[in-house]
């Protein structure tokens, strides 16, 4: 008794530990996932908002919806009869809209109030904004919602709508898509999961969206099965063992994706997840029936062994939880432990390359490897902090490609892409280290020019102009050659400092410069009013 209760007790401690250990191998894997379907989500959910704000942002939609809204607030008869032809345009502006984006299903524009006023193609069908609208629209710029969850026959589509915006950044309207999840699908079931563990997408309800288990032919559950929400606990993100539809035991978790109407789950099948510690009960039990006399021994050695690489995970989790991915583990050993510790350290190497991945994602625009809009307006914002500060002058350049649409066309978008790269290239080489050059939207670029003021700017702008006329770009055997207008702005005093104003004095000298017949370059004055010089 000496001898057998300290040894099964040392065993038992040592098989639920384990079994915690491995719990916590499985959870911090698929947590993993679940991190990486966060992650390849969000960044498919910007593409979209982003694509439908470009949409959203074009004057032929904005300078229309106001002339309808104008229109019916005059109420004469006059205007009347007038209001049919803007409607018109925004309907064929969302129809071509429509014909070069098919995951468009129906496109709409609504009023102020959500009323709708133009929709393409015409449906019958219901359409209703989610209750809570105008909170997403002020709280995320962008309003998200499912369409038609509660009918599982019917594919699953949700509603993403950004605001229409006038000239002067007033509210006009709505600009609304119905989408499927067709991309999301995609994005889903290429995540790289193992053998053992299966990704779905479901409904709140817990029917099922999508499923990785569809793939797999010894795998039969339907795309309309329903996840009973009380088998996860009705708890998003905690680890559960519960049976899934097939009847199998399995440790599984959910989460709600971030501003979407759906849960991501996952699933790892339990004997697989708990495989080491299932052989080990059994070879365990057969070695204490043999060796009584020297398991006291054994027991000390081995509780040793286990507890100080388990003290090392213990430790070394929480670090990584709270961020730091320089957690490196001493591996000493080659069984089930050292296997889990090496698994540990591949797990925060992944992490620290995934996050340096994504800081680079989020700065630098994919397609010509400049700057993208967000970075722009950061480094914007210091140039205007730091004018503040030391009255540092500096500028900006705004560039459109002339007929970049005609290029489109006649070539295709590859060639228009083309266009755009040789663009980046040539804005890298001609810059200095210190200034700033991005991907404003579309073919639109932005420079900022550190410490340069009007004559320097206009000079440099004609520089580039030049390199640009000059440039040429071979796309498919075919030589392309493209011009560009530019828009110039210097700082030149306080009122330049609000939210905008210098970006759009270039805005507006780059229109002038359209106006004045595209490649050439047209400068922006500053003297309480703007004034623009070419």
């Amino acid at each position: 008794m000496v001898t057998l209760t300290p040894t099964l007790g040392l065993g038992w401690l040592f098989y639920t530990q384990t079994k915690k250990l491995l719990l916590g191998k499985a959870a911090f894997e698929l947590h993993s996932i679940i991190d990486q379907a966060h992650r390849e989500t969000a960044l498919w959910l910007k593409e979209s908002v982003y694509s439908l704000k470009v949409f959203s942002n074009s004057y032929v939609l904005s300078e229309n919806l106001e002339r309808v809204i104008n229109t019916k607030q005059s109420g004469n008869s006059l205007s009347a009869e007038i209001s049919p032809a803007p409607l018109k345009t925004i309907t064929e502006y969302l129809a071509l809209v429509q014909s070069q984006f098919h995951e468009y299903q129906r496109l709409l524009v609504l009023d102020s109030k959500g009323a709708v006023k133009v929709q393409y193609p015409e449906s019958k069908a219901d359409f209703s904004l989610p209750v809570d609208w105008k909170e997403q629209l002020e709280k995320n710029k962008m309003i998200i919602g499912e369409t038609n969850s509660s009918d599982l026959s019917i594919e699953a589509t949700f509603l993403l709508a950004v605001p229409v915006l006038s000239n002067g950044q007033s509210f006009l309207g709505i600009l609304a898509a119905e989408m499927t999840i067709n991309e999301l699908n995609s994005v889903i079931k290429s995540i790289t999961i193992s053998r053992s563990a299966h990704i779905s997408l479901q409904r709140k309800n817990g029917s099922l969206l999508s499923s990785s288990r569809q793939a797999q032919k010894s795998d039969t559950t339907p795309a309309s099965a329903t996840l009973d929400p009380e088998r996860m606990n009705n708890r998003s993100n905690e680890l559960s063992i519960y049976k899934n539809a097939n009847g199998s035991k399995v440790v599984g978790l959910s989460s709600p994706l971030p501003l979407l109407p759906w849960n991501i789950a996952m699933e790892k099948d339990y004997q697989q997840a708990f495989r080491e510690v299932l052989e080990l009960k059994n070879i365990t039990l057969a070695i204490l029936a043999i060796l009584l006399s020297v398991v006291a021994v054994a027991a000390f050695l081995l509780s040793h062994s286990i507890l100080s690489p388990l003290k090392q995970l213990i430790n070394g989790a929480p670090r990584v939880a709270d961020g730091d991915l320089d957690v490196q583990l001493e591996v000493r050993r080659h069984d089930e432990i050292g296997f889990t510790m090496s698994i540990f350290n591949d797990m925060v190497i992944r992490l620290r390359k995934n996050h340096e991945k994504l800081e680079k994602l989020s700065a630098v625009d994919a397609l010509t490897g400049l700057f993208n809009r967000k970075r722009l307006m950061e480094m914007f914002a210091l140039h205007i902090k730091r004018y503040a500060r030391h009255q540092t002058p500096f500028s900006v350049l705004m560039v459109d490609l002339d007929h970049f649409k005609e290029i489109n066309d006649r070539y295709g978008h590859l060639a228009g892409d083309a266009v755009l790269v040789s663009i980046g290239e040539l804005l890298r080489e001609m810059l200095r280290s210190i200034d700033t050059a991005g991907r404003y939207g579309g073919e639109e670029f932005l420079i900022i020019l550190d410490d340069i003021r009007e004559q320097e700017a206009l000079h440099t702008a004609e520089r580039i102009r030049m390199a640009v006329e000059n440039n040429e770009v071979i796309a498919d055997g075919k030589t392309i050659r493209v011009s560009i207008s530019i828009g110039v702005a210097t700082i030149s005093n306080i009122f330049d400092m609000e939210k905008g104003r210098l970006i759009n004095r270039a805005d507006k000298a780059l229109y002038e410069a359209k106006r004045n017949g595209r490649n050439c370059v047209v400068l922006s004055r500053s003297m309480g009013t703007d004034q623009l010089q070419t």
